[in-house]
């Protein structure tokens, strides 16, 4: 059900075959996509573009030209504030005929920077075949798709899916060791780097630019730093509110068509309550639990739902949903295996019978650092590590957290260890996946362990905590994790399910204005406040949600946002085929130890047989085998085949 972009771009030289090869990159999108499919050639370009309408009618579904202009306009994704934008630059002459006509005006009005006042989540390609010259902007938070790109002599070869790029002939398929240690170490890869050699992902708010054999990447928009310094919580509490209502009505669409994922926690609850008023029917919303009344917050969904009259719908993870696992390895495209993504997979696949869209919470925690790198201690540490010169001695000391008590215990060395690392390096911040030192015990050539530093040193003595929170969240939780993770997993999750993906709180007018914000206003509690640990988060939204949230969602603590990924593994049968696949299979025998998989998978069988004491102790063991097969899988259905020869089986099938 895939909608995207893709193109091959060569100004220098005719490119021959260009139905052949228009065929070829075109097969993904036509045999699993849905919408119009067109497709524009020329002597030095070929570019497709599948899009539906959905529920907007200023969605352009065709690759839009200016003949006159020498431009072909393509578009992944959406323009929300199509509106503003043609009040802003009003057509002279015909009619707009929707959001491509109006980039390609706006284009040729204001440049390349035109591409900054979109208020959106989109990729959008320009060929501008005066200046011979080809343009792809992703948004500033990288859109649901990562773009993938390639240049071969001098040709440009772009694609928002990986499996419409490799069925480019030319392109190499060949693993990249930097991108696989990223995915086991942080569960997912960050661009620019991907999973193959000479294959690169194009970062959100980047311009790439390529002309005379060559592409450059830029960013051509950044975060501003705190511009509103004395912003009341008063004064902000109305503007907040008023910004958030109204990112919400411009994503509810026309015909109730929308939806609204709801966990029951305070961010999704907010996008019920104000959807709720922006619709004159009820909205649809859907809610994910477990079994393990721990993890479970379906209850407070029920609660929202009944006050707001929406229509609910439930699902329960039980843990056989691992069963879709190569499916969602297939189309996430790259190896990826974090907590949230069969939170993500159950909660779009309730919804992709009842509505066109959606509108999700991702991206609150982020804009409020609260979840991912800025968390409370960690930072508060790290702030000290640095003010005080410290932080070489902590990195030296991390490298001393070595051997079973901090690696193999359910005690307080493990938790030590994570959190002594994360707040001496903000690169060893990751989602329990193997870090450096037993990666290079995991490969037969220690060699191919490299993990790249994907954050820079921090320079000089900070000013104070909340500077080095601001900065931490800024380029870490929301220009990394948000982008990078977060809307990756949700995005292709979407696409997969055919369900066009809306998010409230990742709207241009709302980040803006959050970023702009001092920290007080946003989190309560100073450096000893979050030492102790005794800081409050989400301050404002919390204040701007009162008299709107009942009661009982105002005082509930953080509690979901994930799956214990440990209840995939509860079935003992299951764990010995999955043990058995992974030691005969080749890809495994040929870059990793087989001793050490042996004995990964005797630890996890005898950390079953005591009671566990942290969850996230034994959620990280679970970790290290899933991570090994989602790579297994991803190199079965991209590596040893090609991925559009593939039929994804069911894990069972899988296993054998």
């Amino acid at each position: 059900m895939s909608q995207g972009i893709f193109g091959i771009i060569d100004f220098r030289n005719a490119i021959a075959d260009r139905d052949v090869l228009g065929n070829a990159m075109a097969a993904y999108l036509k045999m699993s996509g849905r919408g119009d499919f067109s497709f524009s050639a020329g002597s030095g370009h070929l570019i497709g573009m599948q899009r539906s309408a959905a529920d907007s009618p200023s969605r352009q579904t065709r690759i839009e030209h200016d003949p006159d202009a020498g431009l072909t306009a393509v578009i992944h994704g959406e323009v929300n504030n199509y509106r503003e934008l043609l009040s802003q630059h009003p057509p002279s002459g015909r009619p707009c005929r929707g959001d491509l006509d109006l980039v390609l005006r706006m284009y040729r009005r204001s440049g390349a920077s035109f591409a900054r006042s979109i208020n959106g989540l989109f990729t959008i390609g320009i060929l501008d075949e005066r200046e011979k010259t080809f343009r792809l902007m992703n948004d500033r938070f990288g859109l649901a798709h990562q773009l993938y790109w390639t240049v071969a002599d001098g040709r440009l070869i772009f694609a928002t899916h990986l499996k419409t790029l490799l069925a480019c002939p030319g392109v190499r398929r060949e693993l990249d060791h930097e991108g696989l240690n990223l995915f086991l170490k942080y569960a997912y890869i960050t661009s620019p780097w991907s999973i193959l050699k000479g294959i690169n992902k194009l970062p959100p708010g980047h311009m790439l630019t390529f002309r005379d054999g060559k592409a450059e990447t830029v960013p051509y928009w950044q975060f501003d730093a705190v511009t509103r310094p004395d912003m009341t919580m008063e004064e902000a509490i109305p503007a907040y509110r008023d910004l958030l209502r109204g990112a919400i009505a411009r994503r509810m669409g026309s015909d109730g068509s929308t939806g609204v994922m709801l966990s029951g926690g305070l961010d999704s609850s907010a996008n019920a309550a104000l959807a709720a008023s922006c619709s004159s029917t009820p909205v649809k919303t859907f809610a994910i639990g477990f079994e393990d009344p721990r993890f479970d917050e379906r209850p407070f969904a029920r609660i929202v739902a009944r006050h707001f009259g929406t229509d609910h719908h439930e699902y329960t993870i039980t843990g056989r949903e691992i069963d879709d696992l190569p499916s969602l390895v297939w189309h996430m495209e790259e190896p990826y295996f974090e907590f949230g993504l069969f939170l993500a997979y159950m909660g779009l696949k309730s919804a992709s019978g009842h509505v066109q869209a959606v509108i999700g919470g991702e991206g609150a925690d982020q804009m409020y650092g609260t979840g991912g790198f800025a968390g409370g201690r960690p930072a508060a540490v790290h702030y000290l590590f640095r003010k005080s010169g410290m932080i070489g001695p902590a990195r030296g000391v991390s490298r001393l957290l070595r051997g079973p008590l901090f690696y193999d215990r359910d005690n307080l060395g493990f938790q030590m260890r994570l959190f002594w690392n994360r707040a001496a390096d903000l690169n060893d911040w990751y989602f329990y996946g193997y870090d450096g030192h037993e990666l290079s015990q995991l490969y037969k050539n220690d060699s191919l362990a490299r993990v790249p530093r994907i954050f820079g040193e921090a320079e000089g003595s900070p000013e104070s905590f909340a500077q080095v929170y601001q900065e931490t969240q800024i380029e870490q939780d929301m220009r990394h994790y948000v982008n990078e993770n977060v809307m990756v997993k949700s995005g292709r999750m979407a696409d997969m399910l055919g369900l066009v993906l809306r998010e409230s709180f990742l709207d241009a007018d709302v980040a803006d204005f959050l970023v702009s914000l001092p920290m007080p206003v946003k989190r309560g509690g100073g450096l000893v406040d979050h030492l102790r640990g005794r800081f409050k988060s989400k301050l404002l939204h919390r204040k701007a949600m009162e008299g709107i949230l009942p009661p009982e969602i105002m005082s509930k603590p953080k509690q979901g946002g994930f799956v214990p990924v440990m209840i995939f593994l509860n079935d003992p049968a299951l764990r010995k085929r999955i043990y058995d696949r992974l030691l005969r299979s080749e890809v495994m025998g040929e870059y990793f130890r087989t001793d050490y998989l042996r004995t990964l998978f005797e630890k996890y069988e005898s950390f079953q047989q005591g009671p566990v004491g942290w969850p996230n102790f034994l959620n990280s063991k679970a970790n290290r085998i899933l991570f090994l097969l989602t790579f297994d899988i991803w190199h079965h259905c991209y590596l040893a085949n090609a991925p559009l020869g593939v039929t994804p089986p069911s894990l069972n099938e899988y296993l054998g």
